[in-house]
């Protein structure tokens, strides 16, 4: 087992400083772009020699595009919105009476947002009339100094942000109302015949 190690390295090294002194590019000094990739080629190799494995990332859960909202959903919308949202470890559950619907509670910064997800927009529709309408602003409204909290809403969704930050409120906003992922459509365009 030494013996085959010993002899991969030194196959490996010896690589490395043939493309190193340019012995497979011509000119003197090689080509230094290529000398990234071989140094990590010698060290992939050495490790795999000495039975070392290379740590593999978890592939990300995928969120199936349902054309309604969910929570993986939502996170996924507002991360790549660039808001890094985290879920609150804290707080299992958000209860705002008078909502009937138990909602979510994230962080976006120093933001909170309350997310609630309904079975269909009328559900969201319903529950959303109990609310005193005093109490929040929409998004492209000016806060008072009373400080409103900004309702969202988009489909089976209902959000409230609780953020000062017009610039944060208008991008929290946006990424909700733009709707949720929608489905591929598996009915093809017109005019758009497959030809053979």
């Amino acid at each position: 087992m030494r013996l085959a190690c010993a002899a991969t390295c030194g196959a490996v090294l010896l690589s490395a400083i043939a493309d190193g002194c340019g012995g497979g590019g011509g000119g003197g000094g090689g080509d230094r772009r290529s000398e990234g990739s071989v140094s990590s080629a010698a060290g992939a190799t050495l490790a795999a020699a000495r039975g070392e494995t290379t740590p593999t990332v978890a592939p990300k859960a995928v969120c199936p595009p349902t054309g309604r909202w969910s929570l993986c959903s939502v996170m996924e919308r507002l991360d790549r919105a660039g808001l890094a949202p985290r879920r609150d470890s804290a707080a299992k559950e958000v209860r705002l009476a008078p909502l009937a619907r138990a909602g979510t509670h994230l962080m976006l910064g120093a933001a909170e947002l309350d997310v609630f997800i309904y079975d269909d927009a009328a559900s969201r529709e319903r529950d959303e009339a109990r609310l005193d309408k005093g109490r929040f602003i929409d998004a492209t409204a000016e806060p008072t100094l009373r400080g409103e909290a900004t309702l969202i809403r988009s489909e089976n969704l209902l959000a409230i942000l609780r953020s000062r930050n017009d610039h944060q409120r208008e991008r929290v906003s946006d990424a909700i109302t733009a709707g949720p992922p929608q489905p591929a459509s598996a009915v093809p365009i017109a005019g758009s015949a497959v030809r053979r």
